[in-house]
């Protein structure tokens, strides 16, 4: 009888860890409806993107019906972690609004800046006042400028920013210059512009 309910709960236990899906996945999902969009047209679509702080890949469709939604996982890609949501078609006067997807503070266990080879280093942050900084900028960012690339383009000076928090989860975001500006940038998610105090507070971390 124990071995049995043993075996039951690690069966359940399995079950759970399964349901989680990590941020590489994710982006898997996402970039399949990209990829699926760079080939072929799909007027009924109006915008996605990863949230990865809820786990789940947002879908605008502007008829949300459930025919709807099942024509898009037919066509397109069908997974659990798709959420549906309502959505207007976009006309030329009205842009996606983008934003920064971090992590929550009191979650974020590490901060990595990877120099891109510039400096040939890496370097973790685990202080809290520092991860705050470096999270502060970032936070809240919002912009209508779409990120078409996978890495930021022909950028002057780049460091890739990687927060990871409790549950071992990393996001990545960039910040760089470029003509005498400096920007922050997601992945599929938008490219913000911010201030040369901000690079400059990054770039200190890796001097010191």
């Amino acid at each position: 009888m124990k071995k049995i309910l043993l075996i039951i709960l690690c069966l359940l236990v399995i079950g759970c860890s399964n349901d989680k899906i990590s941020n590489e996945e994710l982006d898997a999902i996402n970039n399949d409806i990209i990829n699926y969009l760079s080939n072929n047209q799909y007027d009924n679509l109006i915008f996605n993107y990863v949230d990865y702080e809820n786990r789940n890949v947002v879908v605008g469709l502007s008829d949300n019906s459930v025919e709807k939604q099942n024509d898009f996982k037919e066509k397109i890609v069908d997974s659990k972690h798709i959420k549906f949501v309502q959505s207007e078609v976009m006309n030329d006067d009205v842009k996606k609004e983008y934003k920064i997807n971090i992590p929550d503070l009191n979650d974020i266990t590490k901060v990595t800046i990877n120099t891109m080879s510039q400096y040939d280093s890496i370097i973790e942050i685990t202080d809290k006042e520092d991860i705050e900084n470096i999270y502060n900028i970032f936070y809240n960012r919002t912009t209508t400028k779409e990120s078409v690339s996978k890495n930021p383009e022909n950028p002057d000076e780049l460091f890739d920013i990687i927060f990871t928090d409790n549950e071992n989860n990393d996001i990545s975001i960039y910040i760089y210059t470029k003509d005498d500006k400096c920007y922050l940038e997601q992945t599929n998610n938008g490219i913000y512009e911010t201030s040369l105090n901000d690079f400059n507070t990054v770039k200190e971390y890796i001097k010191n």
